[in-house]
């Protein structure tokens, strides 16, 4: 009887496990947090860290209408040509294309 309770409770986490590996990529962590707490934990930091996105943050360059999702602060399409161009920070794609219709994606 132990033996099918102990098996039941490693498919739930192992289970638990599989569904936080689609949303995060920290599978070791919430199968550890199952296996040690409970898998009733694990789940609950699964759906915890489900909820918390993370933020993408754009940077486009005014010269070159190029707009890059890493980073950096001058344009290295303008430092090639010598210029020396900061780049303007936005926190939504929405936000971009209603300010500028005409983008090119490096």
């Amino acid at each position: 009887m132990l033996i099918i309770i102990i098996g039941i409770y490693l498919v739930i986490t192992f289970i638990i496990t599989i569904l936080g590996i689609e949303h995060s990529s920290e599978g070791y962590k919430i199968f550890l947090i199952s296996l040690i707490f409970t898998p009733l934990v694990g789940l609950i930091y699964v759906l915890k860290e489900r909820r918390r996105a993370t933020k993408i943050s754009y940077y486009y360059c005014d010269k070159c209408d190029y707009v890059y999702p890493v980073k950096m602060k001058y344009c290295p399409v303008c430092l090639e040509k010598s210029e020396k161009v900061k780049l303007v920070k936005y926190e939504s794609p929405h936000k971009l294309s209603e300010v500028y219709t005409n983008l090119s994606l490096a």
